[in-house]
C-alpha cells in the first residue's frame, strides 16, 4: 500500500488486540532471538519501532532495568493506549520511522509487524542499520500475507469497490522475499539471520478471519470507503472468507498465517 493510503488509516487498538495472543506470540519469539543475538548482554538503549500498545517495550524495560527503552509509533491512538496501561519508565515517542534518527547509536532496534506499512525498504532498512552501535542488533518481523487466500480475496472483492488508486495501493506487494532482504542487509551488517514461520492459528467466533483482517489490512480500505460502500464491501468479503475458511465441526476456524523474521547486526 502507498504511504499516502496508510496515512489515512485510523488504527483501532481494541480491534487489533482482539487476537492479542496470536499477535503477541511472534513478537515474543522475535524478542527472544534478538536477546540471543545480543549475546546475553544488557543493551544501553533499546527502541521498539512501531511499538503499538507497548507490550514489548514494557517487557524490555522489565527485562533490562538499566536500559533506556523507547517506544516509538506514528499512531497517537496506539501511543495513548500504551500510556494508559499505567506508569512505566518507557519513553513514548510519536515519530515516523522513515525519517527518524536515533539520538545516539542504538544497541537494539526492534520492530514487530510494522514495516509492512512502510514504503521504501531499500532505503529505510540500511538507514536503520546505520543507527546501530558496534555490536548492535536490528530485529524485524513482518507478515507474509500478500499471497494468502485472505488477502487475495480482499483484492478480488475490492475490484468492485473504491477507486483505482485505492485498488492500486492495496494491490502492491508490501513485503519482499527473504532473499531480497538478505542481499539488502549483507553489505551493511556483519551477520544476517532470516527465516519464515507458518502459524496454524485457531480462531473462534463468527467471521473470525474478517475480524482478524479488520485489525490490520482492512484499516486503510475501510477508511477510504464511504460508510454504505464499506458495509457492502464487508458483506461480500465476509461471504468469500467463509468459503475459503469454513468453520470446523467444533466451531473453530483454522487460519494459517506466514511471517518473515529478520535479525541482523554489526
Amino acid at each position: 500500500m502507498t504511504t499516502e493510503t496508510r496515512g489515512r488509516a485510523v488504527w483501532d487498538p481494541s480491534q487489533y488486540h482482539k487476537f492479542g495472543d496470536h499477535r503477541l506470540r511472534p513478537a515474543l519469539e522475535l524478542f527472544e532471538r534478538a536477546m540471543l543475538a545480543l549475546g546475553g548482554r544488557e543493551p544501553a538503549s533499546a527502541y521498539d519501532l512501531g511499538c503499538g500498545a507497548g507490550e514489548i517495550a514494557r517487557i524490555m524495560a522489565d527485562r533490562w532495568p538499566g536500559t533506556r527503552v523507547v517506544g516509538l509509533d506514528s499512531s497517537m491512538q496506539m501511543l495513548a493506549k500504551a500510556e494508559a496501561q499505567g506508569p512505566s519508565r518507557v519513553e513514548w515517542v510519536e515519530a515516523d520511522v522513515r525519517n527518524w534518527t536515533a539520538e545516539s547509536k542504538a544497541d537494539l532496534l526492534y520492530s514487530n509487524a510494522m514495516f509492512q506499512w512502510v514504503d521504501g525498504h531499500a532505503e529505510v532498512f540500511p538507514h536503520l542499520a546505520r543507527q546501530l552501535a558496534p555490536g548492535g542488533v536490528i530485529a524485524i518481523q513482518m507478515p507474509l500475507s500478500f499471497s494468502q487466500d485472505s488477502h487475495i480475496l480482499l483484492r478480488e472483492v475490492l475490484e468492485n469497490y473504491g477507486t483505482p488508486d485505492l485498488r492500486k495501493a492495496v494491490g502492491r506487494k508490501w513485503v519482499e522475499d527473504p532473499e531480497w532482504y538478505y542481499d539488502l542487509l549483507k553489505p551493511v551488517t556483519a551477520f544476517q539471520d532470516i527465516w519464515e514461520v507458518r502459524y496454524q492459528q485457531v480462531l473462534h467466533g463468527n467471521d473470525p478471519v474478517l475480524e482478524w483482517v479488520k485489525g490490520s489490512a482492512l484499516r486503510p480500505v475501510l477508511t477510504a470507503l464511504a460508510e454504505d460502500e464499506a458495509q457492502r464491501f464487508l458483506a461480500d468479503y465476509a461471504e468469500a472468507l467463509r468459503k475459503a475458511y469454513p468453520k470446523r465441526a467444533g466451531g473453530e476456524t483454522l487460519f494459517p498465517f506466514q511471517r518473515l523474521f529478520i535479525v541482523a547486526g554489526l
